[in-house]
């Protein structure tokens, strides 16, 4: 498992170096009234870099063999697949229903179907995951996708 740890923070922290070097092409300093738009990225950038090389400082010398269930079973492997499959329907059904429909069928689906919820559980989190953070974007003033209903 440590060189699966090892090549995850490796990654992650190369993930980091970028964002820091992205960062610093944004305005650091803002106004008189606070930061730029580069200070969050920037900091966050170091943290992931300082957080990744501390947890690859903790799997040098051990040596983890991986356990017997790491890789998926066939059945892992299918609701992996039905995920993407799901994701990927999102980006082709996002402008054609909108978001608010679009995310109820997603959710649905990862709710009933992935998740194994009741159907109440599933019906309740459905409306608040689509509808309601919808209600809440727009409350933020957040386009989003209308689709052909305008919902």
């Amino acid at each position: 498992m440590t060189t699966v740890d090892r090549i995850s923070w490796t990654f992650l922290g190369l993930f980091g170096v970028f964002v820091v070097y992205e960062s610093l092409q944004i305005k650091y300093y803002g106004s008189d009234f606070g930061p730029g738009p580069g200070f969050f990225s920037f900091w966050l950038g170091v943290l992931v870099v300082a957080l990744s090389a501390v947890e690859i400082g903790r799997t040098i010398g051990k040596r983890v063999p991986l356990p017997a269930d790491f890789f998926p079973t066939r059945s892992g492997v299918a609701r992996i697949a039905c995920l993407l499959g799901a994701l990927v329907a999102v980006v082709f059904l996002l402008t054609r229903l909108g978001y608010s429909l679009t995310m109820f069928l997603f959710c649905g689906f990862l709710l009933r179907v992935l998740g194994k919820q009741p159907w109440w559980l599933t019906v309740v989190l459905t409306l608040a995951g689509s509808f309601g953070t919808a209600y809440i974007f727009r409350q933020l003033q957040v386009i989003l996708p209308g689709g052909w209903l305008g919902m």
